[in-house]
């Protein structure tokens, strides 16, 4: 078996695993959440609230499993004998944690939404602190957000500039 050939059956096998580790994730989520629905259904007490809560997370997680599963595909994707695979590696990390960003972005803003209805009867002292608390996580995100695209930045410049291949010239030998 040529080396090529062993590198694309492990890349088959690895796309494979991925596949059935996917599907199979995604089968226990349905799982769960029917689980949850008719033990939330069954129980009189749960307001309405608590249940669109339960369903819009095992919603938002499927949405999460299927993003990460075209990431992980995308990474698998690359050829990474390629003289830009480091460069190429990167990208496709930078895209996962892209669009990691932008749903976190929307789970901030319905957060802050949550804040203000769930802060209306607290006395101001009350929803100062917890203004200051929910505005401490979003400093404290957005602090590493960009120390993360930073550091994108400049993994991606040290990659081109010097993890690309370069032939070697071998000296002539001295007569």
């Amino acid at each position: 078996m040529t080396t090529q050939n062993f590198n694309k059956e492990t890349a088959d096998f690895s796309k494979n695993v991925l596949k059935m580790s996917f599907d199979t994730i995604s089968a226990f989520s349905s799982q769960a959440e029917v689980a949850t629905e008719l033990f939330l259904a069954a129980v009189p007490s749960i307001p309405e609230e608590g249940k669109k809560v339960a369903g819009t997370y095992f919603k938002e997680s499927q949405k999460a499993l299927v993003n990460l599963k075209k990431h992980l595909e995308t990474g698998l994707e690359l050829d990474l004998t390629d003289k830009d695979a480091p460069v190429k590696s990167l990208e496709a990390l930078e895209n996962f944690c892209s669009d990691v960003f932008s749903k976190s972005a929307e789970i901030r803003n319905e957060t802050k939404t949550l804040v203000e209805n769930a802060t209306k009867h607290l006395p101001r002292e009350a929803k100062s602190i917890v203004n200051f608390w929910n505005d401490s996580i979003n400093f404290g995100f957005d602090a590493f957000q960009n120390y993360t695209n930073k550091n994108f930045e400049f993994a991606k410049k040290i990659a081109t500039e010097t993890l690309v291949v370069k032939p070697v010239v071998n000296p002539k030998a001295a007569k």
